[in-house]
């Protein structure tokens, strides 16, 4: 496998990058603050990741950006009490290509419904549909088995139909 430079990296895991660090902190700002941290890890070790495989890579740059995602949680309530938080707005998604076609109305509605899932289904969602990786590559990077990850989508999509056709009211 030829080495890789920063751009070429960025390039290729970008997108992920960010769509990891939105399913944690679920804001696009601080998404996008991330993922410059990521970025600047990999600068960092740049040399280590050059020759990593691709799987290798991937499954690094996740575990960095969830782990910096994680941390920065932790400092955040360990500041300010999280009853005292501010409620935060419907981050705007219309950065991204998918969400171009998709009207204001049901952008927020997408948005709402995610954000009304469990953690373990909106992982598995962020991860296949806006991070873009594979059911087994899900299984690697969560530590469950593919068969877990199939189970956790289709429940997923199902709780989504169920929350967008029902205006995300709950029963």
């Amino acid at each position: 496998m030829p080495a890789r430079d920063f751009e070429s990296i960025y390039a290729d895991y970008s997108r992920m990058v960010y769509w990891a660090a939105y399913g944690v902190l679920k804001n696009e700002s601080d998404a996008m603050d991330a993922s410059q941290n990521v970025f600047l890890r990999v600068m960092k070790h740049q040399k280590k990741l050059e020759t990593m495989e691709d799987a290798q890579l991937k499954s690094w740059l996740y575990r960095v950006t969830v782990n910096l995602c994680l941390d920065g949680k932790r400092k955040l309530k360990r500041e300010v009490l999280a009853d005292e938080l501010p409620e935060m707005p419907v981050s705007d998604v219309s950065v991204l290509p998918e969400a171009a076609a998709l009207d204001a109305e049901t952008r927020e509605a997408l948005h709402r419904a995610l954000q009304e899932l469990p953690e373990i289904y909106r992982e598995t969602v962020m991860l296949h549909f806006f991070s873009e990786l594979r059911y087994d590559e899900i299984a690697k990077l969560t530590g469950v088995s593919e068969g877990t990850v199939k189970s956790r989508m289709s429940r997923a999509k199902e709780r989504l139909l169920a929350l967008l056709k029902g205006g995300a009211q709950h029963g």
